[in-house]
C-alpha cells in the first residue's frame, strides 16, 4: 500500500482524541453528518445501492456485526462488514465476505477520496479519518457487488458518521457507561444518543437493557415511529466465548431474519459456528487476549475468565482457532493481568471486576498511543486495590515476564490497541478472514 495514502488519512485525525475528530473540520452540527453525506454523494451515493443494518451500543456491537455478516454470508448473500477499531492493520475495518480489503484496494480508494474531499464545501472544513473511512467502506462494498452492509456505529449514534446513511434496520446492543463526557452521564442520556439511528416505520431490534436505558429507547421508538422489538438472549452458548455472547448472537439472528425472512436455520447455525472474532477472549497458548475497555465489558471478561478457570473442562470456552494448540487446563491456576488503558476511559471501572481475580498485575501501555494512560499511573490504581503490581511500559517485556511464571493464565486487556500489539508480539498474523 502506498504509505502516502495512509499518511493522508491519518492526517485527518486528532491524535489526542482519535479518528473521529479533526481540528480543521467545521464544528457546526449540520456538518457532523453533512460531511459524510457530501462525500457519499460525490462518490455517487454508493450507500443507496446497499441494504444497510446499522448497529449501535456500548458493548457487543462489533461481535453482533460480525455474527450477522457471517450468517448472511452463510445464506449466500454477498455482504460488507464495517467495524472498528482494527487490531493490527487498518484494512481490518473494511471487509467483504469476512475478508479484509487488500492493501492495493484500500490505497486506490483512499486516492479517490483524497481527490473527492477537495470538492467538499469550504464551510464543511476537512473530513475526519472516520468520515472518510465510512464513505470508503460503503463505496467499496457497492463496487464489490455487495447486496447488504453491516455497519458498526463509531461513537453514540445521532451524530456519528455512519448515521448519514438510511439503514433498513437499526440494532442497539447493551448500553452502559462509556464516553460519558460526550454522550451524557446517565444511561437514559446515553441511550437517547444511540437511539438517533432509529428510522420511522423501520424495525429496531434492542438488546435487553437496564430499566433507565430501556425506557429511553422505547420512548425514542415511539417518538420516531420505529418498530421496536426487545430481543432476549439465546438459551444456549455459541462459538464465541462468554455468556454475554448469547445476547449478541440473538440480536444477530433476529437481524438476519428481518433482512432475509426466508433464511434457513442451517445458515444461521453455520454462520454462528464459523465466526472468528480475534481479540475478544482469544486464547493463544497460555495467554487470553481481550480488548475490554469499559466497566461493562470488563465485567463480562471477568465472568468468562472465572468460567475458563473452572475445574470442569466443559465450563471452559474453547480457544480461538487462531491460537496454537488447544490451550492448557487452568483449573486452580493463578491469573496474571497485563493491563493498559487509555486516559479517556474510566480505568477504575475497568479494573474493579478484574483485580479480585488477579494474583499479580503488570501495568503497561500501548506503544505509539498518545491517549495511553502512563503505566506508572495505572499501577498506582492497582496497588490501591491491594494487588501486587509491577510497571513495564514496554508491552513485549511485560508479556515476556508475565509468562515467565509456570501454570499461570496471562490475560492481556484494557484496550483493543494493546491487544492488537500483543497479537503481533505473539507472532500472530493480521486476521485477514473472519470465516
Amino acid at each position: 500500500m502506498a504509505r502516502e495514502s495512509l499518511d493522508w488519512l491519518f492526517s485527518l485525525a486528532d491524535q489526542e482524541r482519535g479518528v473521529g475528530w479533526n481540528p480543521r473540520a467545521s464544528p457546526d452540527t449540520q456538518w457532523k453528518l453533512g460531511r459524510t453525506r457530501a462525500l457519499l454523494e460525490l462518490a455517487g451515493a454508493p450507500d443507496r445501492r446497499l441494504r444497510i443494518a446499522l448497529v449501535a451500543g456500548t458493548k457487543g456491537k462489533g461481535s453482533t456485526c460480525a455474527m450477522l455478516a457471517s450468517i448472511l454470508g452463510a445464506a449466500g448473500l454477498r455482504c460488507g462488514l464495517y467495524t472498528k477499531p482494527h487490531l493490527q492493520a487498518y484494512r481490518e475495518r473494511v471487509r467483504v465476505d469476512g475478508r479484509a480489503i487488500s492493501a492495493d484496494d484500500l490505497s486506490s480508494h483512499l486516492d479517490m477520496f483524497q481527490k473527492l474531499s477537495g470538492d467538499l464545501p469550504t464551510a464543511a472544513g476537512e473530513p475526519t479519518t472516520f468520515e472518510v473511512t465510512t464513505a470508503l467502506a460503503l463505496e467499496y462494498f457497492a463496487s464489490q457487488g455487495c447486496r447488504m452492509a453491516v455497519v458498526e456505529v463509531g461513537l453514540g449514534g445521532r451524530l456519528d458518521a455512519t448515521n448519514a446513511t438510511e439503514p433498513e434496520l437499526s440494532v442497539i446492543t447493551s448500553i452502559s457507561y462509556d464516553h460519558t463526557a460526550i454522550l451524557g452521564r446517565t444511561l437514559g442520556a446515553i441511550a437517547s444518543e444511540k437511539a438517533g439511528i432509529l428510522r420511522p416505520g423501520r424495525p429496531a431490534l434492542l438488546a435487553q437493557q437496564r430499566p433507565a436505558a430501556l425506557r429511553a429507547l422505547r420512548r425514542a421508538c415511539r417518538t420516531v415511529g420505529a418498530e421496536c422489538r426487545v430481543v432476549a438472549p439465546l438459551a444456549h452458548d455459541v462459538s464465541l466465548p462468554g455468556a454475554h455472547q448469547r445476547q449478541n448472537a440473538a440480536l444477530a439472528v433476529a437481524a438476519a431474519r428481518v433482512l432475509r425472512s426466508e433464511i434457513e436455520p442451517s445458515s444461521i447455525e453455520a454462520g454462528l459456528e464459523r465466526i472468528r472474532w480475534p481479540g475478544r477472549f482469544e486464547v493463544v497458548d497460555d495467554v487470553v487476549l481481550d480488548g475490554a475497555h469499559n466497566g461493562a465489558s470488563a465485567e463480562a471478561l471477568a465472568e468468562t475468565l472465572r468460567e475458563y478457570a473452572a475445574p470442569s473442562p466443559s465450563a471452559r470456552p474453547a480457544p480461538s482457532p487462531s491460537g496454537r494448540g488447544r490451550g492448557v487446563s487452568c483449573a486452580d491456576r493463578p491469573i496474571t493481568l497485563v493491563v493498559g488503558i487509555n486516559r479517556d476511559k474510566d480505568a477504575r471501572a475497568v479494573l474493579r471486576p478484574l483485580l479480585p481475580l488477579a494474583d499479580r498485575v503488570w501495568a503497561t501501555q500501548a506503544a505509539h498511543n498518545p491517549r495511553a494512560l502512563p503505566a506508572a499511573d495505572l499501577a498506582r490504581l492497582c496497588r490501591r486495590a491491594g494487588v501486587e503490581t509491577r510497571v513495564e511500559a514496554d508491552l513485549a517485556a511485560a508479556l515476556r515476564q508475565a509468562r515467565g511464571r509456570s501454570e499461570t493464565i496471562v490475560c492481556v486487556t484494557g484496550s483493543l490497541m494493546l491487544v492488537g500489539q500483543a497479537r503481533a508480539v505473539l507472532g500472530l498474523p493480521v486476521p485477514e478472514a473472519l470465516w
